[in-house]
């Protein structure tokens, strides 16, 4: 039992910062590497670094406090900007409180305690497995005194008794923490199944007008940093009020189904189709100019009739209307043209009936 908690608790995952906040991960780090300066400027007095080198020993640790300082500004102002960085941070503070150690009278002197707060923060904010090599490198640090103070079997017992409190400290960090970071992602799987949720149409399955207007505004970008043409399409169905008015509501539903199944099956990626509302749908045409849409109408217009029929049996027509985004126009206002162009259409065809 206790092995497969282990097992599962050190597991590899495809990320294993899945759930971690990098910009609150610098928030934190900017509090305890100040605190860390402010925590060695305090034992200075108390164990002044001269042990090693002699008065230069100051020099030595100022400058190490100097970096500190640069530490936490560059945390402060998001200088690190990526995980692995500020491990390696955390790594580097280890190894700086190691030389003040051996500066300020080696086994005897206060600094390594100061090693707690790094390691609460690579606790706080990394996966098992890289807890566990940084445990790896304090033990090596807490071993090198004796190396070159020889060895005193009191001390040696305190440093193995703070090892066993940092491994206890570090599970008892890390957990929690990767229960925030697990309820974070699955916050976030449900908010992007919200989102996607709300930009679908239920009746159809296609993506909705609000999905419509945030593709348009992404494509009118892209196109214009691409140089290509964009176009906006309006399609609606021909005589769709008589399917509802003489065979009820369901049968009109039935159709824009098998409509808007059929568009999608029809369209070359990266074109889009979304339901507009009522009987009328949108397509984003990249790379497509209004002046080449003719062929697209001509084949989903056939694409229709064959694939979709009234309840009469009677093949289902469409008409399309297009326009295209000119270098001084909105997102707003090529879909205006388009739909003037929709107008445009429906009046034609019903000057031509009469």
């Amino acid at each position: 039992m206790l092995m497969s908690i282990l097992r599962a608790y050190f597991a590899r995952t495809p990320d294993p910062y899945a759930g971690g906040d990098l910009d609150n991960a610098q928030r934190i780090g900017t509090v305890l590497f100040g605190l860390q300066v402010l925590l060695i400027l305090v034992l200075f007095p108390l164990s002044p670094p001269t042990h090693a080198i002699g008065t230069a020993g100051w020099l030595v640790a100022l400058g190490v406090v100097g970096v500190g300082v640069l530490v936490t500004l560059g945390m402060h102002h998001r200088r690190f900007d990526s995980w692995s960085v500020l491990l390696g941070t955390c790594y580097g503070a280890v190894a700086a409180l190691e030389v003040l150690q051996w500066l300020g009278g080696g086994i005897g002197a206060p600094y390594e305690r100061a090693i707690l707060l790094p390691f609460f923060f690579v606790a706080a904010i990394h996966p098992p497995r890289r807890i566990a090599a940084f445990l790896g490198f304090i033990a090596l640090a807490l071993v090198v005194p004796f190396l070159y103070d020889g060895w005193d079997a009191q001390a040696a017992g305190a440093s193995l008794a703070s090892l066993v409190i940092y491994i206890g400290l570090g599970f008892g960090v890390n957990v929690p923490m990767a229960a925030i970071r697990a309820q974070r992602l699955v916050h976030a799987a449900d908010e992007a199944a919200a989102r996607e949720e709300a930009r679908l149409d239920a009746l159809t399955g296609l993506h909705n007008r609000r999905a419509f207007n945030e593709a348009l505004a992404d494509e009118v970008k892209l196109a214009r940093r691409l140089g290509i043409p964009l176009s906006v399409a309006m399609i609606d169905l021909v005589d769709f009020k008589q399917i509802n008015d003489r065979w009820g509501p369901a049968e009109g539903d039935r159709c824009l189904r098998t409509v808007a199944e059929a568009l999608g099956d029809s369209l070359r990626d990266p074109d889009q189709v979304f339901r507009w509302g009522g009987d009328e749908f949108a397509l984003i045409l990249t790379g497509t100019a209004a002046e080449d849409a003719g062929s697209m109408r001509d084949r989903l217009s056939s694409v229709v009739s064959s694939a979709c029929a009234r309840p009469d049996h009677e093949p289902i027509e469409i008409r399309f209307a297009v326009a295209e985004v000119q270098d001084d126009e909105t997102p707003e206002s090529v879909v205006e043209m388009a739909g003037l162009a929709m107008i445009a259409a429906k009046m034609e065809r019903a000057t031509a009936g009469d």
